[in-house]
């Protein structure tokens, strides 16, 4: 079973962002708050984001909600380094040039909102608020980022405990830390998976997905079945944003990589939820999932 790791000690100072997100991302169709942005639902809230070209894994983000919000509203953790998404369609009609996966770390329940940006000494410099967050992401100085956190950590005091870690020795999240451990276990382990009809061989991992966004965990050949194998690893439970996220890769696969039969998603995480399994049912033959559980990883 693997063990936690910890961050590498030659790990470079972690950085501070603030990224702009406008409605569309952070409300849903009832326009309530999106709920792929909340840690606390123990969900697939991961995804990938458009991103500064120097952003480097372990990063933290603090998420700019555009009116009708006009706040920051969450604390975001850059699971991955900056990666080119220049060929995306979608990505050039906004101009974005990299994107980074990301893990949700926090929302707040009391945001900071513009009025009070506005009404801090220390922030009136700020270049963000100067040019009124018209960017899709900002760095944030170490004396800006201070005034902040404070600002949030006053209005929300159940996110001091949060703040202390992220100021402790290991700033990157254990969740990241956990899944690229399960990374790694099954890398060297694949023989574990014949139990459930794959007979895999490594191909790659982390394989960006060039204009489609996102990175594959781990993209392995089955011999027998003349098929790649897409596989998806989650440290929570999987829900509908897996099972899209997984379609997606297993597309980007069909359509980049030598013609054989139709490529298949592997998901495996903490258990799934009923959306999921609802639509995966209906596509079986193309997306399935085993558990950790199953694995004896847990």
């Amino acid at each position: 079973m693997p063990k936690r790791i910890s961050a590498p000690s030659t790990q470079l100072s972690t950085q501070h962002w603030l990224w702009v997100t406008r409605p569309l991302y952070y409300l849903n169709e009832f326009g309530e708050d999106n709920e792929n942005l909340d840690p606390s639902k123990n969900e697939n809230t991961s995804g990938w984001w458009t991103c500064h070209r120097n952003t480097r894994r372990g990063d933290l983000i603090l998420l700019w909600r555009t009116r009708p919000k006009s706040d920051i509203g969450y604390l975001l953790q850059a699971k991955s380094d900056a990666y080119s998404i220049a060929d995306d369609s979608y990505a050039q009609s906004y101009g974005w040039e990299y994107g980074c996966d990301y893990l949700p770390l926090f929302k707040f329940q009391r945001p900071l909102t513009i009025s009070e940006i506005r009404n801090a000494p220390y922030l009136l410099d700020w270049p963000a608020l100067r040019c009124q967050f018209q960017n899709s992401f900002f760095e944030i100085a170490p004396e800006i980022w201070g005034q902040l956190v404070r600002r949030l950590s006053e209005k929300n005091p159940w996110f001091n405990p949060v703040l202390k870690k992220l100021q402790s020795d290991q700033p990157i999240a254990q969740e990241i830390l956990l899944e690229e451990d399960l990374e790694n276990h099954l890398v060297e382990n694949l023989e574990s998976l014949r139990t459930y009809g794959y007979d895999l061989k490594f191909f790659g991992r982390q394989v960006v997905c060039k204009g489609a966004g996102g990175r594959i965990d781990l993209l392995c050949l089955d011999q027998k079945a003349d098929r790649y194998v897409v596989i998806e690893l989650k440290n929570v439970r999987a829900g509908p944003n897996t099972f899209g996220q997984v379609m997606s890769y297993v597309g980007w696969v069909d359509e980049h990589y030598p013609k054989r039969n139709r490529a298949l998603g592997l998901v495996i995480a903490r258990g799934v939820d009923n959306r999921y399994l609802s639509a995966e049912k209906e596509i079986s033959d193309v997306i399935n999932h085993l558990t950790l559980e199953q694995l004896g990883l847990l």
